[in-house]
């Protein structure tokens, strides 16, 4: 595959940073790229892991982001969803303007 014509964000608990790696891992054949990074989530309905995170009012997480044709959006969620049931995964999608490589 060498197009993508969006960007997937994934924000998920620390805890699931390996687990997720490995999912994308094995959908390489939709998943043109991927990369991680730690953030700090903020808002109303974030669930804290532990007092600490409470005090502060944010929690900390990890941000995928994928390059990825949209009509495979649907097939990534439906994995997450089986593969990780209860975890607290939040997601978005937008629209990639433009994408190459400089080498």
């Amino acid at each position: 595959m060498s197009r993508a014509d969006v960007c997937l964000t994934l924000v998920v608990a620390q805890e699931l940073e390996e687990m997720l790696i490995d999912l994308l891992l094995e959908r390489e054949d939709i998943v043109r790229r991927f990369g991680s990074y730690p953030i700090d989530a903020h808002g109303a309905r974030i669930g804290y892991a532990n007092l600490a995170e409470q005090v502060r009012g944010r929690s900390r997480r990890v941000e995928f982001q994928l390059l990825m044709m949209r009509e495979n959006i649907d097939s990534i969620v439906s994995a997450l969803r089986e593969r990780l049931p209860r975890a607290e995964i939040t997601y978005w999608a937008l629209p990639l303007l433009t994408y190459g490589r400089i080498n």
